[in-house]
């Protein structure tokens, strides 16, 4: 090798090093993988956060709903109870994962009673089965504000475990929803007043 073909084809490669450095093609390829999965990640955390805000408000049309349609009554039945629970069930379609659990709790208001209430009668729709609620005149909890002597009042109480879409899907792999984890509690309570008389009797509940 003589001495000059030394430098040139050092020079070659640096030309060519050169080139390669200054080579820009391919750049907004590299940096479009690199930013993607964040844009997923915050496209995706979006759609979770406006979904779970859109659940959260259904859960508490549902249980405003459900009073609502009791203290319509002048008096109800268990199949009545069942059927206007259902129908709070049909405001959370099209969300269909879980199916929520309803209270409907009908209350005797006497400030001497140590909670403020004691059940009348009570019916719970618990994820598809419909079931008694809680025991006749068992104490139960009445608002201050609520506690006026001799009245009647009816307590609606909606719970539903809301399981995000991303837990959904690959929940059974990674067990995500299993024992709640990746679920959220979301709960909602109403208490109305008869419409249309003193009280709302439900000889079978």
């Amino acid at each position: 090798m003589t001495m000059k073909a030394f430098p040139t084809r050092v020079l070659r490669k640096a030309a060519v090093m050169h080139r390669f450095l200054r080579d820009r093609r391919g750049i907004a390829a590299v940096e479009f993988a690199l930013i993607v999965p964040l844009m997923l990640v915050m496209y995706l955390g979006t759609l979770e956060i406006s979904g779970a805000v859109s659940i959260n408000r259904k859960v508490s049309r549902v249980a405003s709903t459900v009073a609502d349609l009791v203290t319509q009554q002048d008096g109800v039945t268990k199949a009545e109870l069942d059927d206007i629970m259902e129908i709070g069930e049909a405001v959370l379609f099209p969300y269909t994962i879980k199916k929520p659990d309803i209270w409907i709790t009908a209350i005797n208001v006497d400030s001497s009673y140590p909670k403020g209430g004691k059940v009348a009668w009570s019916r719970r729709y618990n994820e598809g089965t419909f079931q008694s609620g809680v025991p006749e005149g068992d104490d139960t909890w009445v608002p201050p504000d609520l506690r006026i002597d001799g009245t009647f009042l009816v307590k609606v109480e909606a719970e539903l475990d809301y399981v995000p879409l991303a837990a959904w899907l690959i929940g059974n792999s990674i067990g995500t929803t299993k024992d709640g984890v990746g679920m959220i509690e979301m709960s909602e309570r109403y208490y109305l007043r008869p419409r249309l008389g003193e009280d709302i009797p439900c000889p079978d509940c």
